[in-house]
């Protein structure tokens, strides 16, 4: 019995720490953050956020509540959680130039920022940042040094450029560039390599994607097959694009059998994606209901969130302007709209608590002047929007407005 009990102790203790999370904003004030900094030799970490950054909300969900991120960030820093809308945080968003939420800043206690990073992230990704931070060798403001010393080395070139892609992909983007010129290919068959690839190809085509396509044993060392399948259809897609936007017909539809004939089912949505994405283009009604059609008794008739982006798409390429008049840049297509609203439909169905699902459905039931269902959804998109953000709060109350006006 005393083990049991023991263990039970065990099991509560665990679970209390890990609800604990990241312990925030033990200081009142900038001034007050700064001086524990000075005082326990740690760095700052902000957590700069707004009230309406959807990203932020599954970040305090999902990764700071992390019992190894928790323990990590609870030894190493003092956490700051800091409003950039409010008090102190309106001249710091200015101070550190902080553009887009959430980003978070690594500073010292002189207030000079050594490492920072930005975007939603999992727990593996977020617990990285952090020990790039407390790592003086690896830490943005290192990297920063180092590359305008004139270090170009491709394995530091390449870091430097992860480090950049999350706060500054404008400076990110020519490093990117000559990596893909400059790699050898003893480089790329190794895991370097494969680190470069999964960051810098683009498509089937360019330098970095036509040799893993062609080489992609040379990665099982260094990879999972998931991971390699996931790059391999990531570049697939991208290369379909291409073709889809130069109107290269016969390419596209060479390559969607790669998507249509496989026997995975993820596979062969991702093709129903595309070939949709394709008639909806050139605007073939006919081939868009066929392929919609059959998708909506196959392999799509349980995916709720596939068919309301589905239909979102033929919504704004098809629907109603802001103003209720067709939309005249894509040309009035009301069999389009109608297998939208048949996609809608049924996504709201399959999961009716879903924000953006009912948000979409009233949208297209607008688009149609289907007032009644509009109104029903739009409510209910309002409601549900009541757990969102203060921005997607307004969104959803000003179609709701929008649609009593029909």
């Amino acid at each position: 019995m005393k083990y049991l009990n023991l263990f039970l102790f065990l099991l509560i203790a665990t679970g209390i720490k890990a609800q604990e999370g990241i312990k925030f904003n033990q200081t009142t004030t900038w001034a007050a953050t700064t001086a524990k900094s000075a005082e326990e030799g740690k760095l700052i970490f902000i957590d700069c956020y707004t009230s309406w950054c959807a990203p932020c909300k599954w970040m305090d969900k999902n990764v700071f509540t992390d019992p190894a991120v928790a323990d990590f960030f609870n030894t190493h820093f003092i956490n700051a959680k800091i409003d950039m809308e409010k008090g102190e945080g309106v001249e710091l968003r200015k101070k550190y130039n902080v553009q887009s939420f959430p980003t978070f800043l690594f500073v010292n206690d002189k207030g000079e920022v050594i490492h920072r990073t930005a975007s939603k992230m999992s727990v593996a990704e977020f617990l990285e940042e952090g020990k790039m931070a407390t790592d003086p060798k690896r830490n943005l403001s290192f990297l920063s040094q180092k590359y305008e010393s004139g270090q170009r080395d491709i394995p530091f070139v390449l870091d430097y450029f992860l480090a950049l892609q999350k706060t500054n992909r404008n400076a990110g983007e020519p490093i990117g560039k000559d990596i893909v010129e400059r790699i050898t290919l003893t480089e790329l068959n190794s895991e370097l390599g494969w680190k470069a690839i999964k960051a810098l190809a683009r498509t089937e085509a360019d330098r970095l994607g036509a040799h893993f396509m062609a080489n992609q044993q040379n990665y099982s060392k260094f990879s999972t097959e998931e991971e390699r399948a996931q790059l391999q259809d990531r570049l697939i897609t991208s290369t379909m694009y291409g073709y889809l936007y130069s109107k290269n017909e016969k390419a596209f539809m060479d390559r969607l059998s790669y998507y249509k004939n496989s026997d995975k089912i993820e596979r062969r949505k991702q093709g129903i994606m595309l070939e949709s994405d394709f008639y909806l283009e050139r605007n073939l009604t006919k081939e868009y209901i066929k392929i919609t059609d059959a998708a909506l008794k196959g392999d799509l008739k349980a995916d709720a969130e596939k068919l309301s982006f589905l239909a979102r798409r033929a919504d704004g390429k098809i629907g109603l302007s802001e103003r209720g008049a067709p939309n005249a840049k894509a040309g009035s297509n009301p069999k389009i709209l109608k297998q939208a609203y048949k996609m809608a439909k049924q996504a709201a169905l399959l999961e009716p608590e879903e924000y953006s699902i009912q948000s979409t459905f009233a949208k297209v039931c607008l688009s149609l002047k289907k007032k009644d269902e509009a109104l029903v959804a739009a409510k209910k998109s309002r409601l549900l929007a009541d757990a969102e953000t203060s921005k997607i709060q307004k969104l959803a109350q000003d179609l709701l407005d929008k649609i009593e006006l029909l």
